[in-house]
């Protein structure tokens, strides 16, 4: 009887154990995946907050057509990767889209949003303020 109870005991405890580091592995949250390589984007606002800060407007404008162009090709790829992370950076974009679209745009505006951007753009999970 004690060796029936003793196999017990030692098929019955690493079972247990396994079981339970399975559930707490599969409970454990999961990690969110990075966008990737954003580089070229920030490169293209980059060159749009300098185009606006020597007050070349139209130039920006046209510039962050550019932008806004890569941007909308690379949503299939980009989006799946971090939906959250992918609409911060959405919505940064469509500002500063809005701010050098309006007319007449507001340098002021303009430049906040392109910061804002390129602040979304360096930290993807910290939407714009």
């Amino acid at each position: 009887m004690r060796q029936i109870l003793l196999a017990i005991a030692l098929i019955v405890a690493p079972v247990a154990a396994f079981t339970g580091v399975e559930l707490y592995a599969g409970n454990a949250p999961a990690k969110t995946a990075t966008l990737g390589d954003l580089s070229s984007f920030k490169s293209i606002i980059s060159d749009v907050q300098i185009l606006a800060s020597k007050g070349d407007l139209p130039g920006a404008a046209k510039r962050i057509t550019d932008y806004e162009t890569a941007w909308d090709q690379a949503e299939t790829a980009i989006r799946p990767l971090n939906q959250t992370d992918w609409n911060n950076i959405d919505a940064a974009s469509d500002a500063a889209l809005k701010a050098l679209r309006q007319s007449p745009p507001s340098a002021d505006k303009v430049n906040k949003t392109l910061a804002a951007l390129m602040a979304v753009l360096d930290n993807p999970a910290q939407p714009a303020s």
